[in-house]
């Protein structure tokens, strides 16, 4: 019984290494495109609404490496994957880069802005400025927010040019202001020189204050990213709130485009005033 014992797992055994030689292997060439498919799969909020991203699709590799090696581009294949309800998810071929921009730190002249078409059927861009970074090269320039610009070293902003022109390699770079008058915007003359800073520290706190009402006090803070490194700030801010009785909020996160999780929970955990340490 015991010899029949050792047969039987010898025939499984053969049958598993066998099944595994047989395995198709993903070429090097593809390792990108199987590391996006796979992700997208295993995590993506829409994997169930998008075909392409069925399980289905692994149960046979060869058929499986086919498909994936279709679009050479490991960018134009994420692009193909996402669904089209999805304005938020991108790739990114710098890791470090990405880490570094999850903590705040990036290039930058310290300007940001939005972008919106001059006209409904025209092809030229405006800039209009939301908020100056502190600390920035462009704190101390003539620049504020509600200022736009309509132009990059004297060209004109397009839809086919801005991305070269604003999020280029170029670390300097001047802007051409402009102004409403008479109901038109014009380039009013004022050029603002502005220099990157190729790892700058953003500060995501932009601003906080208290604001003296009828009905008591409110605290206001503008926090424009989640930053897991920037919580002792946090903590200090809602210290100040908590020893001026501040008794109502205005959180604005109009500007944040997220980040750290733990730093949204430690942030949300402050405001509901649950713990005694916070």
């Amino acid at each position: 019984m015991r010899d029949f014992f050792r047969i039987i797992c010898l025939i499984i055994l053969t049958y598993i290494c066998t099944s595994c030689s047989k395995e198709y292997e993903i070429p090097q060439n593809l390792v990108i495109h199987d590391f996006v498919w796979k992700g997208l799969n295993e995590f993506y909020y829409w994997q169930e609404e998008v075909t392409d991203l069925a399980d289905s699709k692994v149960e046979d590799a060869k058929a499986y490496a086919q498909f994936i090696s279709e679009n050479s581009d490991p960018e134009a294949f994420f692009d193909f994957l996402n669904h089209p309800d999805d304005r938020f998810s991108w790739i990114q071929d710098d890791y470090l880069e990405l880490e570094n921009s999850l903590q705040g730190i990036f290039a930058s002249n310290g300007v940001e802005f939005s972008l919106l078409y001059a006209c409904s059927n025209c092809v030229e861009v405006i800039g209009v400025v939301k908020y100056i970074l502190e600390g920035s090269d462009a704190e101390n320039k003539n620049i504020k927010r509600g200022d736009v610009f309509i132009g990059v070293n004297g060209t004109t902003l397009t839809a086919n040019n801005y991305r070269s022109l604003l999020f280029g390699d170029a670390l300097t770079y001047s802007l051409n202001m402009a102004e409403i008058q008479n109901g038109t915007l014009t380039g009013n003359g004022v050029v603002v020189e502005l220099t990157k800073e190729e790892n700058f520290e953003t500060n995501p706190v932009q601003l906080y204050k208290t604001i003296d009402v009828d009905a008591g006090k409110v605290g206001y803070l503008m926090y424009n990213q989640f930053v897991a490194s920037k919580s002792s700030n946090l903590n200090q801010i809602f210290a100040e709130f908590k020893s001026q009785n501040v008794t109502d909020l205005i959180l604005d996160l109009r500007y944040n485009g997220g980040g750290s999780v733990r730093n949204c929970v430690e942030l949300a955990s402050m405001i509901t005033g649950q713990f005694s340490n916070q």
